[in-house]
């Protein structure tokens, strides 16, 4: 295993992923869609992945595990999902399929139960993996079925919310994408959920019949997160939204907002000059230079050193960027 204990939240376009690497192992909390996880594994010269946990069935957040289950240049040990049957995508169908296979044959083990009960399972060294929700009510109703309130369940209701502390101190929140039944359950709950960093649901994108600027001020005022971040594709539904940008800055008006790649927003064309702010890691739109932040690298013996910096990102934006939506 390569040295160095990290978090690193992937810019793989529109999607999530996120890679915890520490001396006891590897766990990626969702793939992404796409190459992009497998190319940064093989950057690090990761061939081991511990445990992977997959928030949700949506398949900008599961199309990477194809990809890895089809390499033999990586071994995979536990894969957790919750059940979905709501989900209809061909791709969906693959996965599972190929990951009974693979169960079956003992070359990982694969489960289906992923909520609020499997918090210490996935502890790795000093960081404890969170699993603040969805709650065994909401995920066996699952998708289609209704909360108390009459609310429909969707699949984005049952999102895995994953929390990671180091040392015991919350460093990320990783919610999938948490909606606005999945929210007011962890809120019910009275669980802790404060993190220096949260990668914002849906990509700061709309999530159904949600209210996005409540949910959004529910959310930072629940987290309190010093640093956003929003993992989007450049040109790719629009995100992030402008009220949500905006509810961020009445809530927590110095907070570090960053996307992995540039919003149309905030330029039209990107820029023609290499991107010199960007860590080495691997970063989807690094070669198009549509990245904005790129790949984000906590070093979690210094959880204030962070790549690329709050200052190189944002000498980036404004040589950059035209009307950056982050300063609006």
């Amino acid at each position: 295993m390569p040295n160095g204990h990290r978090l690193a939240i992937l810019d793989v376009g529109h999607g999530n992923s996120a890679v915890l690497i520490d001396e006891d192992g590897i766990v990626v909390i969702d793939t992404g869609r796409g190459d992009s996880l497998r190319q940064y594994l093989k950057q690090q010269g990761i061939e081991r992945v511990d445990i992977v946990l997959l928030s949700h069935a949506d398949q900008d957040h599961i199309g990477g595990l194809i990809h890895l289950l089809a390499c033999a240049e990586f071994t995979l040990g536990r894969v957790h999902i919750n059940a979905d049957s709501k989900q209809r995508s061909a791709l969906w169908d693959d996965l599972r399929y190929e990951l009974d296979r693979a169960h079956n044959s003992q070359k990982l083990a694969f489960e289906v139960s992923l909520t609020s009960d499997a918090t210490g399972r996935f502890d790795h060294g000093g960081v404890r993996l969170e699993i603040l929700g969805p709650s065994r009510y909401l995920a066996s109703g699952g998708p289609g079925s209704r909360d108390r309130e009459g609310r429909r369940v969707t699949t984005n209701s049952i999102s895995a919310v994953v929390r990671l502390l180091d040392q015991g101190q919350p460093i990320a929140l990783l919610p999938g994408d948490l909606d606005e039944v999945g929210l007011s359950g962890l809120l019910e709950s009275g669980k802790d959920m404060t993190a220096q960093i949260v990668v914002f649901p849906h990509h700061g994108g709309g999530a159904g019949r949600t209210d996005m600027t409540a949910f959004t001020k529910a959310l930072c005022e629940a987290v309190k997160p010093e640093i956003v971040v929003f993992s989007i594709g450049r040109g790719v539904h629009g995100t992030p939204r402008p009220e949500v940008i905006g509810a961020i800055r009445q809530t927590l008006p110095e907070a570090w907002i960053a996307c992995t790649q540039l919003s149309e927003h905030c330029s039209e064309t990107p820029p023609t000059a290499e991107p010199s702010h960007l860590g080495e890691a691997f970063a989807r739109g690094r070669e198009r230079h549509h990245c904005c932040a790129g790949t984000i690298v906590v070093n979690l013996n210094r959880p204030d050193a962070i790549l690329p910096s709050r200052e190189a990102h944002q000498a980036f934006v404004s040589s950059s960027t035209v009307q950056p939506l982050c300063r609006r």
